[in-house]
């Protein structure tokens, strides 16, 4: 699987990144973004503890973060 990098700088993302996503199409780009949107909706609704989301409702971050062991 591909890394997924995720910025709202633009200057973070790599060159050759920018331009293989700007290579897509408009429909395959729209395909990866829904994608993404899943992936996140599923990862989300994997916490017991989170509310269910309401119609049309985004996931931005969990309510309920699971706690993670200590390094």
């Amino acid at each position: 699987m591909a890394k997924i990098y995720k910025s709202s700088n633009p200057d973070d993302i790599p060159k050759y990144d920018k331009a293989y996503w700007w290579s897509k199409t408009p429909q395959e780009r729209l395909d990866a973004a829904l994608k993404l949107i899943r992936r996140a909706k599923a990862i989300y609704y994997a916490n017991p503890a989170n509310p269910p989301l309401g119609n049309g409702g985004q996931v931005l971050k969990s309510n309920k973060p699971i706690q993670r062991r200590k390094r």
